[in-house]
């Protein structure tokens, strides 16, 4: 298989940390653009938002554009732990589909590690890894749920009995990994909140009674606190595991038809919780009860 190199122009030599960084106004700087991911990195204190057009690194109220390229990130999930490391799918610039690609120069350059398992090139619309073991990621990709163990050297898929085959995550079901236990995943779907605890292989229903689910998240030091956007409750918090909800609305303010699909949080601060949705961010600084739109 061969490999391919989606590369920046950062100087020889330089670290992530130097790695060519433009001062934007917005993501939608030069077109209009939407939002398909987003990462935090608690080591250097910023956020990372994977667009349609490129990534981007949002830092102390001000946003960046990463390095040359404007590829369509379609998924993305950065490492737990280090943030040089991050993994993408979607489209090249020039049209098609990349399979997964792989960074660990902190976004500056990618190389591809999976095209598919049976001739087909994926594009995963949901994408999820593991903060337990970093070695295990997930991803959607027509109808199909990926999963590798090996940090994408091998791949293998997953029997997804009972998982519904569409969702809000531009068409499929929003996943996320749990944060104390390698095997659990979660999955917002059209029929509520699903949970398996087999890597995949077989689904159950968590939820229900908020009704369809779009991105759901899991707070990394405490597995019980659940974010989830519902559908009777909006944005919504659970503090056991996903038996009883509250509403955590206040800042949130959104259309009808807009929705959260993505949450992300600093791992060495419980209280820092960003939300996305395809075309805003944003920040809660008391662990989800007040929300800031901050892009």
């Amino acid at each position: 298989m061969a490999i391919l190199f989606w590369t920046s122009q950062a100087r020889a030599g330089s670290s992530p940390a130097q790695a060519n960084l433009l001062p934007v106004p917005s993501i939608s700087y030069q077109s209009h653009n939407h939002i398909h991911g987003i990462g935090y990195d608690s080591q250097n204190q910023r956020l990372f938002v994977a667009t349609h057009y490129g990534l981007f690194i949002w830092k102390d109220g001000k946003l960046f554009q990463l390095g040359e390229t404007r590829d369509d990130f379609m998924g993305f999930s950065l490492h737990p732990s280090n943030p040089n490391v991050i993994y993408t799918s979607g489209h090249p610039r020039g049209g098609g589909n990349m399979g997964v690609m792989k960074s660990e120069d902190g976004g500056t350059s990618f190389k591809r590690i999976f095209q598919g398992l049976s001739g087909e090139s994926v594009d995963f619309h949901s994408m999820t890894i593991s903060p337990v073991d970093p070695r295990t990621l997930y991803g959607w990709f027509q109808g199909r749920l990926y999963r590798t163990k090996d940090s994408g050297k091998t791949w293998q898929s997953a029997s997804r009995r009972g998982l519904p085959l569409e969702g809000f995550c531009f068409g499929a079901p929003c996943l996320t990994a749990d944060s104390k236990s390698e095997s659990i995943l979660y999955a917002g779907t059209p029929n509520g909140l699903m949970v398996s605890r087999d890597f995949g292989e077989s689904w159950s229903m968590l939820n229900a009674e908020l009704g369809a689910i779009a991105g759901v998240g899991v707070q990394p030091n405490n597995t019980k606190r659940l974010f989830a956007f519902t559908e009777r409750l909006r944005l919504a918090s659970s503090q056991n595991g996903g038996k009883s909800w509250q509403a955590n609305n206040n800042g949130i303010k959104l259309g009808n038809q807009e929705f959260i699909f993505a949450f992300a949080f600093d791992r060495k601060n419980p209280k820092h919780v960003f939300a996305a949705t395809p075309e805003k961010i944003f920040r809660s600084a008391d662990g989800g009860e007040r929300w800031e739109n901050i892009l």
